[in-house]
């Protein structure tokens, strides 16, 4: 009698035994399973990523002979007298431009997000380049009766940092108020320079950005879903900003309430490299990226 009992006890531990064992074997199967899965989507990214960079790349090239093409057309080296082909002309340019604007952010986008974008940082002085960029695109704002204010608390500030990056960002946001807010109402752009801080402030007197939208309006491909944003794009922008803005250590944030328009504020450590001159900004690269920022509005 204790002999069966001692056996039936043996029975039930080499049960569980078994039963535990595969139950880790069946463990170790999922384990494989989800790692082989993963590793596989990943490595279906990564092949989409690539695919789509030698896509854009290729897209750009032909673009920029497109441009090339229609440059040569306007600086007078070819007779064109028929007014209606200079409005095919104008709608050539418009439209490569903006393919070209997307392209741009399609391929730099990608680069931040995998840690291969090049800086080329320089000391440059923030309130004489931000004040040179609202000169510039005054005249963009004007066409819709817009007034672009800018004010700063400090005649200079000397930071490192990448001119063109710099650029990027500022034009995004200031693009984004004149397309977004109401005619004949005021854009502030505001610098206040701090304890080794400085912060852009960029605000318009527009319709504002829902509370439902407000966390997502950095996400790639979002666009906040009414009829004034109807024609807003891609989406892609504020997802570029961010990472432009996260490259120079700064970070961004929005502040805005339904009816009571958008305030983007911009903030960077003030970090200077020593070795470096003060580099002077040149404006025929940044008409260039003007024309390209703003090709989907005007």
């Amino acid at each position: 009698m204790i002999n069966d009992k001692l056996l039936k006890k043996d029975a039930m531990h080499n049960n569980l035994d078994i039963n535990n064992f595969l139950i880790n074997k069946e463990l170790e199967k999922t384990k494989e399973d989800i790692v082989k899965i993963i590793t596989e989507l990943a490595e279906k990214g990564s092949l989409q990523e690539n695919f789509l960079l030698n896509i854009s790349h290729d897209l750009r090239s032909h673009l920029s002979v497109i441009l090339s093409v229609i440059q040569v057309m306007n600086s007078g080296s070819v007779t064109i007298t028929d007014k209606k082909a200079k409005e095919y002309i104008y709608t050539i340019k418009k439209n490569s431009l903006k393919m070209l604007r997307l392209i741009n952010n399609l391929i730099d986008t990608n680069k931040l997000k995998n840690n291969y974008y090049t800086l080329n940082k320089k000391n440059i002085d923030m309130v004489s380049m931000i004040e040179g960029i609202v000169g510039c695109i005054d005249k963009y704002a004007k066409q819709k009766n817009i007034q672009l204010i800018f004010d700063t608390n400090e005649e200079e500030c000397i930071m490192s940092a990448d001119p063109s990056v710099i650029d990027r960002i500022v034009m995004n946001l200031i693009s984004n108020a004149i397309k977004f807010t109401y005619d004949n109402t005021n854009i502030y752009v505001n610098l206040f320079i701090k304890d080794g801080i400085i912060k852009i402030s960029i605000k318009d007197e527009g319709p504002g950005i829902p509370k439902k939208d407000q966390e997502k309006i950095f996400g790639r491909y979002y666009r906040v879903d009414d009829i004034k944003r109807e024609n807003s794009g891609s989406g892609m922008g504020l997802d570029l900003v961010r990472y432009l803005v996260k490259s120079h250590n700064g970070r961004i944030e929005l502040i805005s309430e339904e009816n009571k328009g958008c305030e983007f504020i911009v903030t960077f450590p003030i970090i200077i490299e020593e070795e470096k001159e003060t580099h002077h900004i040149n404006q025929d690269s940044r008409i260039q990226r003007l024309e390209v920022e703003f090709s989907d509005i005007y």
